[in-house]
């Protein structure tokens, strides 16, 4: 795993995932800037300055700097990460029934990141994997080491020339938000399988902290996130659904309270297997 991904906005001296990796990990991370902001990041690292036009006020600019990063990444296997990002490792109680720590989980180590991005490289080897990464915190630990066709957000460990071919006809600009939605149902609905780790895990503090804010979840409104919901069921119908209640208003909950969804992850996966020997 050569490249690290690391888009970010507005978060120059709040670096949360490039603080936590080891030296050897850090040397291989890209900063994904946009150009007006260039100058003002200190790091000693490679930088992917983002075309002019993708600034602040651009409606789809985090969509359109995902998509440059893929575009990029089709001849390697790479990684995405957001840029607020504490990992954790669970305890291994949870799948085989014995402790090895004395807390449900714990911050990793560096030893443990270098163990983790060894892991996902060699998992993206397998077949049924263009796509793994960590669980999120708050998701109720399997009784497996990971699970397969199922939801990814936070960290995406990628193997690129898997589905390189097929970049061009993914709308994957179509949304300002659930971008990575529609990344992920459009690998498995065309039979990239993805996996997902039970025993390492993630939180954003973007979400976790008062004290970091989010650009593009500060800049959207229930309206337009109710319009790109509507897209992503458009595109995936039966896969992407919206929850209404009785009266026809959308159920309140889900991701940052803008209304609950559902998503049949591993029914994407299985359709796309119809017909195959």
């Amino acid at each position: 795993m050569d490249t690290i991904f690391l888009p970010t906005l507005g978060r120059v001296h709040q670096q949360f995932t490039y603080n936590a990796l080891p030296p050897q990990l850090q040397s291989k991370v890209v900063f994904v800037v946009q150009a007006w902001e260039r100058e003002q990041y200190p790091y000693s690292a490679e930088y992917l300055i983002l075309p002019s036009t993708i600034t602040p006020d651009h409606p789809r600019a985090l969509a359109e700097t995902r998509r440059i990063i893929y575009e990029m990444g089709t001849t390697r296997k790479y990684v995405m990460l957001d840029d607020d990002l504490s990992f954790l490792r669970r305890n291994a109680k949870y799948w085989t029934g014995v402790s090895n720590m004395g807390t449900s989980s714990r911050p990793c180590t560096h030893d443990d990141l270098i163990e983790m991005f060894d892991l996902y490289t060699d998992w993206l080897d397998d077949a049924d994997c263009t796509v793994c990464g960590c669980s999120q915190v708050q998701n109720i630990p399997a009784h497996t080491i990971f699970r397969q066709h199922t939801s990814l957000t936070g960290g995406l460990w990628i193997n690129g020339p898997d589905f390189a071919h097929e970049l061009p006809t993914m709308h994957l600009t179509a949304t300002r938000i659930a971008e990575d939605v529609v990344f992920l149902l459009s690998l498995l609905s065309r039979g990239y399988g993805n996996r997902v780790s039970t025993e390492f895990v993630i939180t954003n503090a973007s979400l976790s902290r008062r004290d970091v804010h989010s650009h593009v979840w500060e800049h959207v409104t229930f309206d337009s996130v109710h319009r790109d919901h509507q897209t992503v069921a458009q595109m995936f119908p039966t896969i992407f659904t919206l929850r209404y209640d009785n009266a026809g208003s959308r159920v309140a909950g889900g991701y940052r309270n803008y209304g609950k969804t559902r998503i049949f992850w591993n029914k994407a996966y299985k359709q796309s297997q119809r017909g195959r020997a």
